[in-house]
């Protein structure tokens, strides 16, 4: 494959990083508006309940969860500002999953958290497929 043909390739990639980093800003802002005024919110993408502390915790969160999307929405046409991003926008995908995959499996009705567990793992992995494949080098022309 030439040089040429793994330019559109590349590209392809890196326009699929910045469609999951915009997607990925957008539901972290909705997140983030609807659990900061309503932390029970939280309660129910747990299936948990959440009282006293566990209220203003998750208050925290959707003020944490707004913040990281407007973020990352800011940043979503900046090819280097996604490339700065990138290591905590897996990492945080990953680690997020993880939470909501691990409470999938303690909650009585675990079909949101283990959705909220999955898209996020997926958009990690996605991520970095996506950007290990844009930034890999082309592959020699063969003769």
């Amino acid at each position: 494959m030439s040089e040429k043909a793994n330019g559109p390739l590349r590209f392809g990639a890196q326009r699929a990083a910045v469609l999951l980093f915009s997607l990925s800003a957008l539901g972290e802002i909705g997140v983030g508006v609807f659990v900061l005024p309503f932390p029970q919110l939280a309660a129910l993408l747990l299936d948990a309940p959440l009282d006293g502390p566990g209220l203003l915790v998750a208050r925290g969160l959707g003020g944490a969860a707004l913040a990281l999307g407007l973020t990352w929405w800011i940043a979503r046409n900046d090819a280097r500002a996604i490339a700065c991003c990138t290591a905590g926008f897996i990492l945080y995908n990953v680690a997020v999953g993880a939470v909501f995959a691990f409470q999938a499996l303690q909650a009585a009705r675990p079909a949101l958290p283990g959705m909220v567990g999955v898209v996020h793992l997926v958009a990690g992995g996605a991520f970095a497929a996506a950007t290990a494949f844009a930034r890999a080098k082309p592959v020699a022309p063969t003769t």
